[in-house]
């Protein structure tokens, strides 16, 4: 597995702010996305590279546009966690 990359790191950070904001769990975004639960721990802590397509179903899942989650990856992208 290859090392986290700061645009993944950063959408990382945004689908869990999202998730934990919306008290959504991680086995509960697997089910609305039809995404593994481990796929999606491993995005949050940005050790993959999301597709486009899986970004679109992960905002979907999250209930924000992907223009939102993108957003926020931005933002926390030049924050330090």
């Amino acid at each position: 597995m290859s090392p986290s990359t700061p645009d993944a790191h950063a959408l990382g950070r945004a689908v869990r702010a999202i998730r934990e904001e919306r008290d959504i769990s991680q086995v509960q975004l697997s089910i609305d996305t039809g995404l593994t639960q481990s796929w999606i721990s491993q995005v949050e802590h940005g050790r993959r590279n999301a597709s486009w397509s899986n970004v679109v179903r992960l905002a979907e899942g999250l209930g924000v546009k992907v223009s939102e989650l993108v957003l926020r990856a931005e933002v926390l992208a030049g924050k330090p966690e």
